[in-house]
């Protein structure tokens, strides 16, 4: 069982998924699908890098983008939230709620080195939390 004072690259997926920024909406959508991932990184000609969301293409959508004519890099954010790798889980599930986000780029450094997910921090939270109640009443 992973304490949710531990670093959280124990439960961050390795290697981001990383796609062109000029990839249209329908296939970052298959990508995304396909890898059963909820985030991609997009990088654009200048070096800068996006982080474009499964929420993202849902609101693009929503908004009329045409799926087969928008781009990534179109709807991505460059105001990125981060983590280090050697921040706690507990530190990273209060970023993302504070944050309003489901997904984090973990940096070493300046380095990309993988993504945490709601879905990689909720099981830790939950499991401590019932083995912690199950020990008995808080004092």
């Amino acid at each position: 069982m992973v304490d949710p004072r531990e670093p959280v690259c124990e439960v961050m997926s390795r290697g981001p998924i990383s796609v062109d920024e000029k990839l249209t909406l329908r296939s970052l959508s298959c990508v995304l699908s396909g890898l059963d991932v909820g985030v991609a990184l997009v990088h654009d000609a200048e070096g800068a890098a996006y982080v474009v969301s499964e929420r993202d293409i849902v609101r693009a959508l929503a908004d009329g983008a045409d799926p087969d004519e928008v781009w990534a890099a179109d709807i991505g954010t460059n105001e990125v939230v981060v983590a280090e790798t050697e921040a706690t889980v507990l530190a990273v599930a209060e970023t993302m709620a504070n944050d309003g986000v489901r997904h984090l780029p973990v940096v070493e450094g300046e380095q990309i080195v993988g993504v945490v997910s709601v879905r990689d921090v909720l099981p830790v939270l939950a499991t401590y939390a019932r083995a912690t109640l199950e020990a008995g009443p808080l004092r």
